[in-house]
């Protein structure tokens, strides 16, 4: 079925924030999702920031979101909250109970799923099976249940190995729209995870983007005499992907983000937009496992540190392999190809939707790599 994009400020949607508000917002208590704030005038830099409160969470409490506009924020932190809700609650049927790997005639290598050397599972552990899809051929695939939810209560325990992540968890307006989410952010930490400190980086300079939506963000940045760096992230899989970085002495922590996606301007317009979330996410305090940050913002630290490089012209660096696409499915069926090309393996996708009105997925990419240090360091 045709799924025709109609929003394309910062991201590609098949509705309109406006739209996908006003379906989510009634459904946010069954959610367990008791505000949405706008914490954006906490900072200076003046991009939306929103953040989703889900007091009884099994993982985080809080939830942030961004965008270019207040709308776009506060959808972003409902659907980041509603996604955990998921992987928490959601718990699709064993098809396959207490059988290890090498019984079944699985496409995918089981270490590809695994947290590395350390890991306590073997082909020859017995775990139990869920269906996932082919996001190519559409197969029914098994998958470790372990790695698309969270144990429930009454098995709230599982033998250490398989590397749960939230990455690859998304949400959308569609059960597409959703997976072709989660690619980009598997691409995305793939290009992150892939680089090397050693080699040189490839800086945009912010002037040379004439997007008018990222003009618009560099520009309230730039307002205030913060710093912004944004990088082009080599990728594997021909997406673009670019990370940025963001500083200013009135908060003196620089924190990062990343974005990938065929739009250029819309990765780095993501990147921008993460970067200066993670600087609200520490000015708000809303999270505990950050970094011990405060002392350096007690020392009222002015200098800033660029990475290092020349910045070059943004169409030098705004390559794509692929697209414009103007349907959200051709999209991912050329994505999902793509991964397949590059790793071997299909990717799969296991459906966590409980509503009707928008979907949740988790995306698995056995293949592509994900290095937990190197994606949450967003500060320094």
């Amino acid at each position: 079925m045709p799924e025709a994009k109609v929003f394309f400020t910062g991201t590609h949607r098949t509705r309109t924030p406006e739209r996908t508000w006003e379906i989510i917002e009634p459904l946010l208590p069954r959610f367990g999702v008791t505000r949405v704030a706008d914490v954006t005038g906490l900072d200076s830099l003046g991009v939306p920031v929103a953040m989703g409160v889900r007091p009884l969470a099994r993982l985080l409490a809080v939830s942030q979101g961004k965008g270019q506009t207040a709308v776009l924020a506060k959808v972003s932190a409902a659907m980041e909250a509603i996604e955990l809700w998921h992987v928490e609650n959601v718990h699709p049927p064993v098809t396959i109970p207490a059988t290890p790997a090498r019984d079944l005639d699985l496409p995918y290598p089981v270490s590809g799923l695994l947290s590395g050397p350390a890991a306590l599972v073997t082909d020859r552990t017995p775990v139990d099976w869920v269906d996932a899809t082919g996001m190519v051929t559409g197969d029914v695939v098994p998958v470790p249940s372990v790695v698309v939810s969270l144990p429930d209560g009454d098995r709230p325990w599982s033998l250490p190995g398989f590397q749960w992540s939230s990455n690859g968890l998304a949400s959308g307006n569609s059960h597409a729209e959703a997976s072709l989410h989660a690619l980009y952010e598997i691409i995305e930490r793939d290009a992150i995870s892939a680089q090397s400190d050693d080699t040189p980086g490839q800086y945009v300079d912010p002037a040379s983007i004439t997007d008018s939506h990222c003009a618009a963000l560099i520009a309230s940045i730039g307002s205030i005499g913060a710093t912004l760096t944004i990088e082009r992230l080599p990728s594997r899989f021909g997406v673009p992907c670019y990370r940025a970085e963001v500083f200013s002495p009135d908060f003196p922590i620089a924190t990062g983000g990343t974005g990938a996606h065929l739009d250029a301007h819309v990765a780095v317009s993501r990147a921008i937009t993460e970067a200066v979330q993670s600087r609200l996410t520490a000015i708000v305090g809303s999270r505990d496992d950050l970094p011990p940050i405060y002392q350096l913002v007690r020392l009222s630290v002015e200098e800033f540190v660029r990475r290092q490089g020349t910045p070059m012209p943004w169409d030098e660096l705004a390559r794509t392999a692929a697209g414009p696409f103007d349907d959200i499915g051709d999209e991912l069926d050329w994505i999902s190809r793509r991964v397949r090309e590059i790793t071997s393996v299909e990717p799969l996708v296991a459906d966590l939707s409980t509503v009707e009105e928008f979907a949740v997925v988790r995306v698995l990419a056995p293949g592509t790599l994900i290095d937990i240090d190197r994606v949450h360091a967003p500060m320094r």
